[in-house]
């Protein structure tokens, strides 16, 4: 009862943050002569909302909405006050002003082309949207295809002309995006911006009937949990880091990967823009939509989840925390190799069916291994027999020698058959049973068997680290009530690594993560990308087995 009241509470304090996920109305009208914007009312959005929204406090919207004191529902129309830009004077800088002719001998300029925001134009000139503004101050007004912006002043030097603000020597320089590697060159930061779209829930889980799950001794909503514990993690790395030399700002965004349309109106939206950094969407389908409009501003997306690597394509800017099934796969399959080269093993892979899915996994295991073997120049002897079931695997079997028998089956009536006739099988033999990992939570098979077998499979994180991060738990705990989930661990572990590379190195050190290996207590930073336009692949993972009773990780890398 009482984690299920903090759960609420946690998500009562996040409130706030949705902000980071509203936009103000574009409908803008006048009513009697006076300017409002027209907003109409979301799900679960309160008038305290719009005064941080809008920057107007309560007493204002009661005055011109006074029907909205007593009461308020969804699709209601609120009128708030329309705020005009104020009049910005001419700045101490010698920059002309708006009326004055630009002296192209003195400036260095750039003109607006079609679609360039503010924004956009402070990544491509390498400068900040202040410098900008104080060289032009009729950027206050808006930005306007054709508009001469100064963005420099020439000096002479010695014959030749420097450029003052810039990183080229080029008197009238040509800024290209693709020409610059094809990324913008952005100098390191004391504060950045990160978002954070994770599936809090906020209008259901706030809605949930506590007393019922209570009484029902159910669970709280398990996205609700991921997104909380994720953030929590995250947010304590963001404390160990913070200092005179890094600022964070969080700005969270409650997106479920389901709401496609949703997504697709925050990551269009202004807000997104100012991020330097986005962890999330936590699947593929959401991602996808996410990491395009991030790789169009040039902001490094991180997928904390997602396995496929297809959502690296084409895109310097993604990375992505967790290995796929292929990484583990292959270092299990050099694990295999490497317990096998100090004696004449033999090796054996086991096929349920014609599963589509575990095909492909044998024949990339097998691919995989050979090749290896072949770097390796290792004689043929240790090449994969493909067999059948348990009449294959006791036809293959080879006495006087280790063997080890590799399984990807997803079918736990399989397993559950195979694993018990192996174990018969195998009696005081040297034989070693290798697969995925959700085999040892199995529930209702004898954990005797794969400790006879000394089951060993590939995970990404450090399961054994019990003693982890031991004061972060206990705090946990203290709040909670209970322990820290392994969302808690990876959302710390993921904070810790990125935002100690934004201190270290800035936006572009996020460009070169395969050059900043990191070994954290749960998680393995080992990042890879086959060239030059993929985005990052992280292969850090772990292999253990069952010994004695117990599972331990076992000394490969």
């Amino acid at each position: 009862m009482k984690l299920i009241f903090k759960y609420c509470f946690y998500l009562l304090l996040l409130l706030p943050f949705g902000l980071a996920a509203q936009v103000k109305s574009t409908n803008v009208q006048t009513i009697q002569g006076k300017k409002y914007y027209i907003h109409k009312l979301e799900k679960g959005q309160s008038l305290y909302a719009l005064t941080r929204l809008y920057g107007v406090d309560l007493k204002t919207i009661y005055a011109e909405n006074p029907q909205a004191e007593k009461s308020t529902k969804v699709g209601e129309e609120i009128k708030i006050p329309f705020v005009t830009v104020p009049t910005v004077s001419t700045p101490t800088l010698t920059a002309p002003t708006a009326t004055t002719t630009i002296d192209t001998n003195r400036y260095i300029t750039y003109k607006v082309t079609k679609g360039e925001t503010l924004y956009s134009l402070s990544k491509k000139l390498n400068q900040s949207e202040k410098e900008l503004e104080k060289r032009n101050p009729t950027l206050a007004l808006g930005v306007k295809e054709g508009q001469l912006l100064i963005i420099g002043e020439k000096r002479k030097t010695a014959g030749t002309i420097a450029v003052a603000a810039l990183p080229t020597k080029t008197a009238t320089p040509v800024f290209n995006l693709d020409s610059i590697n094809p990324h913008v060159i952005r100098p390191k930061k004391q504060s950045y911006t990160i978002g954070l779209f994770l599936p809090f829930r906020l209008d259901q889980t706030l809605a949930t009937d506590i007393n019922y799950l209570a009484s029902k001794k159910q669970n709280f909503p398990n996205l609700s949990t991921l997104a909380i514990d994720f953030y929590l993690g995250f947010k304590r790395a963001v404390d160990s880091l913070t200092s005179k030399d890094l600022e964070i700002n969080l700005n969270l965004f409650d997106v479920d990967d389901k709401d496609s349309g949703k997504i697709e109106s925050l990551v269009n939206a202004e807000s997104f823009k100012q991020l330097d950094m986005v962890v999330g969407p936590l699947y593929a389908g959401g991602f996808k939509t996410a990491s395009q409009k991030a790789k169009q501003l040039s902001i490094p997306i991180i997928s904390p989840f997602t396995q496929q690597n297809k959502i690296l394509f084409n895109n310097v800017w993604t990375s992505k925390m967790t290995p796929s099934q292929y990484t583990l796969l292959e270092g299990l399959a050099d694990y295999c190799i490497d317990s096998l080269k100090q004696s004449n093993g033999h090796l054996m892979i086991v096929s349920a069916g014609k599963d589509v899915k575990e095909q492909a996994f044998v024949k990339a295991f097998k691919n995989y291994y050979n090749d290896r073997l072949s770097d390796r120049k290792r004689g043929v002897v240790d090449t994969v027999t493909e067999v059948k079931g348990i009449a294959g695997v006791k036809a293959a079997y080879k006495s006087g020698v280790k063997n080890i028998v590799v399984t990807f089956s997803a079918n736990q009536v399989f397993i559950m058959d195979f694993i018990t006739q192996l174990s018969i099988f195998s009696g005081k033999k040297d034989m070693v049973l290798c697969g995925w990992q959700n085999i040892s939570a199995l529930e209702n098979l004898d954990q005797e068997y794969l400790n006879q077998l000394q089951f060993t499979f590939p995970a990404q994180n450090n399961i054994t680290n019990t003693t982890a991060y031991q004061t972060l738990s206990k705090d946990y705990k203290q709040q909670m009530n209970t322990a820290p989930s392994e969302y808690f661990f990876e959302g710390f572990d993921l904070g810790y690594y990125y935002l100690k590379s934004l201190k270290e190195n800035g936006i572009d050190g996020l460009l070169s993560l395969d050059k900043q290996n990191l070994e954290l207590p749960y998680t393995r930073f080992k990042f890879y990308r086959p060239d030059n336009s993929t985005g990052f692949d992280n292969k850090g993972m772990y292999i253990f087995k069952y010994n004695n009773y117990k599972i331990e990780r076992t000394g490969w890398k």
